[in-house]
């Protein structure tokens, strides 16, 4: 497994706290160090070297045997180095150890370190906060990781600086260097803060050394002899420093450790000579001398020479006295590695449920195959139950079930037919409002309409227009359009209804004195707008006459509206509450109306928003809060979910569906953007 690995510091300082080392254990196996160490730290680069040294010895020494233990046993070394140092170091380090034993991750950390994990265009946090001040290193995860993966390494909360949406953006980018330039620039901007980071491509081929702050760590087991490569912190790039003329110069570098490691005596070459190969031979002979020979003809004689061999040998108390001995090494070595493998009813039980978990995952991958969508989603509950028993204790396994857990997001994405797109900014709005906050957009042929409170923005594809005024006065609620008179109609919140139509603003009267408060407006034929108005239960319907409208007439004749926030017409009415519930009305009726097999996460708030046509086939529903659009096929009786689009943009206002039902466009604060269903 190669990986392409980039480390870099924010806001870099001269303060020498920051770390990061990288060492490769043999065949297919790298372990990567990345560290700070808080202010007032004393002798730090000795400290980091050492507890960093600490863990590849131990790695390098215990070559055999399972991974998992060798790394367990490498964080008690390293645990051990830091007890002896907590007289140097005020507070505990951030500090985050990985180490890939082909396509196996172990990773620990400690302090305010973290880990993620994105794969797939999915991020997680695959690293657990220690609750302790003594231990450097408590919890361990452990899983797979896959070509493509990247794991994000930091000494504190990348999250604090940074949204999951913007990092998936970024690493989805072909050029994986590029990704972590933009990254940096991203966080040097938006933080003040020293963030250190490490970025590791898992599979991702690039032509570069391992990243770092300092040297390689010397190995504690000898003096070192060369100081290979030095990084910088503040830049992607290696700096030569051959030292190899000068021996001393490493055990400089690092005083301390070079004072517990004595120089190892030369050793002189000599070469090999004829008695050096005659010794052998002739020890041989010798033996042959001194060993009794036995002669089948004379075996008599054989028994004249066992007593004497038997006088040679220690007393009888000795003999026990030594058989003693060996009994009880023997007791103890038992006895030591039944403790090494007793495991508590407590870890026994949550490795159970560990492995009920990855059962049931493989079982759900087996299904979805046959494409049993249902039998896959049982199970793949069913592991999710057993993972939160697990997150729920106190055991080692809770990193392995956050692990395992990122896998089951990933499976409940093809369960449930959902679908992650890449949303591209079609219009900038700031480019004509840095202030503008947009709550709303309309589609009118083939142009998009965004507005905020006061104004609408007519855009081109890419091009904005400067903003039209609807009211100095009062606030824009809700828009809608009426498409055979070209027309956009906006209700207020006085109330009112304006009409705008080619820059044109039209405000316009009502027979009654005045019109219905309403959260929603929608318009159905050349004719026809209906208000929606939670507070009197209503659905208010007006006709357009020549110069002004009709007065209102009730048009709900039995739906409960109460929690109604969004409403869409296509001859029937459907209206979405906050809850997640449907009701369809037809001709002031309500009918007989559901959503049926509805995906995991369900859909519930104050900011969804629903959509449909006549022309369109489905219903179509905004959940903001997801950052999603959920499709359902209408049917009589039913709205039957199909699909789901999982579009990655936080706080999107609105939206519209063209008339094809191939393409969405969503608006934020200040930008529309545009993807594919």
């Amino acid at each position: 497994m190669s990986f392409a690995v980039h480390t870099f510091e924010t806001h870099p300082e001269d303060s020498g706290l920051a770390f990061a080392y990288h060492e490769n254990i043999g065949e297919g196996q790298d372990v990567f160090f990345r560290g700070k160490f808080p202010e007032g730290t004393t002798d730090a680069t000795t400290v980091a070297e050492s507890i960093f040294g600490a863990i590849v010895d131990s790695l390098k020494i215990l070559k055999k045997g399972d991974s998992y233990d060798r790394f367990e046993d490498a964080l008690k070394s390293a645990n051990l180095e830091f007890k002896k140092n907590l007289a140097k170091i005020p507070a505990m380090p951030d500090i985050v150890v990985s180490y890939f034993d082909f396509n196996n991750l172990y990773l620990s950390q400690s302090g305010k370190a973290e880990a993620y994990l994105i794969r797939n265009g999915a991020i997680s946090q695959i690293s657990e906060t220690p609750d302790s001040d003594s231990e450097l290193f408590l919890n361990i995860l452990s899983g797979q990781v896959a070509v493509n993966d990247i794991i994000l390494i930091s000494n504190n909360r990348l999250l604090h600086s940074i949204t999951t949406s913007q990092l998936i953006d970024i690493f989805s980018r072909a050029d994986f260097k590029e990704a972590v330039a933009t990254l940096r620039h991203e966080l040097q901007m938006k933080s003040e803060e020293d963030l250190i980071v490490t970025v590791i491509g898992v599979g991702k081929k690039e032509d570069l050394g391992a990243a770092g702050f300092l040297s390689r760590m010397v190995s504690k087991m000898s003096a070192p002899k060369v100081l290979d490569k030095v990084y910088t912190a503040d830049k992607d790039e290696e700096i030569s420093a051959e030292i190899e003329e000068n021996p001393a110069a490493p055990r400089k570098a690092v005083a301390k450790l070079a004072e517990e490691v004595p120089n190892e005596p030369e050793c002189e070459p000599k070469l090999i000579s004829d008695e050096d190969i005659e010794a052998p031979k002739k020890l041989d002979e010798k033996f042959e001398m001194e060993m009794p020979k036995v002669d089948l003809k004379n075996i008599g004689k054989l028994g004249e020479k066992i007593p004497n061999f038997f006088r040679n040998l220690p007393p009888k108390k000795v003999l026990m006295k030594y058989a003693g001995i060996v009994a009880g090494l023997l007791i103890l070595f038992i006895a030591g590695k039944a403790i090494i493998g007793y495991e508590s009813e407590d870890t026994k039980a949550m490795r159970e449920e560990l492995s009920i978990a990855r059962e049931a995952i493989q079982q759900a991958d087996i299904f979805l195959t046959q494409g049993d969508r249902q039998s896959a989603s049982d199970l793949l509950t069913k592991a999710q139950s057993s993972l939160q028993v697990v997150l729920n204790s106190k055991s080692q396994f809770r990193s392995d079930a956050q692990f395992l857990l990122a896998d089951i997001q990933e499976k409940q994405l093809q369960v449930e037919n959902a679908h992650k797109v890449q949303a591209q900014v079609l219009s900038d709005l700031a480019t004509k409002n840095d202030n503008i906050v947009a709550n709303g957009l309309l589609k009118l042929r083939e142009n998009l309409f965004a507005y905020d409170s006061h104004l609408v923005y007519k855009t081109i594809r890419n091009i904005v227009e400067k903003g039209v005024t609807i009211s100095d006065k009062e606030s824009i609620v809700s828009g809608a359009v009426r498409e055979p008179q070209n027309t956009l109609v906006f209700l207020t919140d006085i109330p009112r209804v304006i009409e705008y139509k080619n820059g044109v603003i039209s405000p316009m009267s009502t027979s009654d004195e005045t019109w219905k408060h309403g959260l929603d407006i929608e318009t159905y034929g050349s004719r026809f707008i209906y208000i929606l108005d939670p507070v009197e239960n209503q659905i208010w319907k007006y006709e357009r006459r020549k110069n002004n409208y009709s007065g209102a007439i009730a048009y709900n004749q039995g739906a409960d509206l109460s929690r109604a926030i969004s409403f869409a017409i296509d001859g029937a009415l459907y209206v979405l509450s906050d809850d997640g519930t449907i009701q369809k009305l037809f001709r002031g009726e309500k009918q007989e109306f559901a959503f049926r097999e509805m995906p995991s996460t369900p859909i519930s708030g104050k900011n969804l928003k629903i959509y449909t046509s006549a022309d369109l086939d489905y219903l179509y529903i905004l959940d903001p809060d997801n950052e999603r659009i959920l499709i359902f096929t209408k049917g009589e009786k039913f709205a039957t979910y199909k699909k789901q689009i999982i579009y990655s943009v936080p706080g999107a206002a609105d939206f519209v569906i063209d008339s094809a039902g191939q393409k969405a466009n969503i608006v934020t604060k200040d930008k529309i953007y545009e993807f594919s269903l």
